[in-house]
């Protein structure tokens, strides 16, 4: 639910009223608030949180070391990563969308597009800043679409996990991890693998089945084939269960 993401439950303990909220297919959150004449201290929390100003917000405040500053405006964007730390006076009327997400997010999200994964990933801070491709991505699909209605879920998850890779493009340092073998599967590929082979311990294994199911090449598949097959024996010696045909 997208309740569990800790800044929506500071929000709803201030004076924030909750438009729409849905928890999408893919994990994310989304929440849209409106507020005026309030005073909100958020502090850290365990994710990310990217808010779109959809209406109003012209006397929206945030507090910095220098005093209290404004810069608010429809299609300006706000993103807070986790151990986000800030205090806002709302003056005036805001209408507002925020997006919750995760670090596993954003780290499945570059092994399945860079096909590598990152030692460390840093987001940027941003405040009362402009993005043609943020705007057109929530305007285009999250506030167009229905968010309780299931047939709309799959583009929701979608245009979210654009924004997620935009964001990864555009507002993120990231440090590589230095590859330790060349060639063979991506991690999510092998991730789903070792997944089949767990959930089928008690039939048959083979090269061809697991290339057509995942889509693998099968130069790759026949590759991988013999380190996959030695690590599905070890995981079978240590499955007392397991009294299945061994693998072909």
């Amino acid at each position: 639910m997208h309740s569990h993401y800790q800044v929506f439950k500071q929000m709803s303990r201030h004076k924030p009223v909750l438009k729409a909220g849905s928890s999408l297919e893919n994990g994310m959150g989304l929440a849209r608030w409106f507020n005026d004449d309030d005073h909100i201290a958020l502090d850290k929390s365990e994710h990310h949180t990217l808010s779109l100003y959809v209406a109003d917000g012209f006397e929206c405040y945030r507090k910095t070391p220098h005093g209290w500053r404004n810069g608010g405006a429809p299609g300006r964007f706000c993103l807070m990563p986790k151990e986000h730390e800030s205090a806002w006076d709302i003056r005036g009327p805001l209408e507002f969308v925020h997006l919750y997400f995760t670090d596993q997010h954003l780290n499945t999200l570059t092994e399945q597009v860079w096909d590598k994964s990152p030692s460390s990933l840093l987001l940027d801070e941003m405040h009362f800043a402009e993005d043609a491709s943020i705007t057109l991505l929530y305007h285009q699909f999250l506030l167009n679409l229905n968010w309780q209605e299931r047939s709309d879920q799959l583009a929701l998850s979608s245009a979210t996990t654009l924004l997620l890779i935009h964001l990864l493009k555009t507002y993120a340092q990231c440090n590589w991890q230095l590859p330790q073998t060349r060639g063979g599967l991506a991690p999510y590929q092998l991730k789903r693998v070792r997944e089949y082979i767990e959930s089928h311990l008690n039939q048959p294994c083979c090269c061809e089945t697991w290339r057509l199911r995942h889509a693998l090449a099968s130069t790759i598949s026949r590759a991988c084939f013999v380190r996959v097959k030695a690590w599905r024996r070890i995981n079978t010696c240590c499955t007392d269960a397991y009294s299945g045909p061994k693998c072909c």
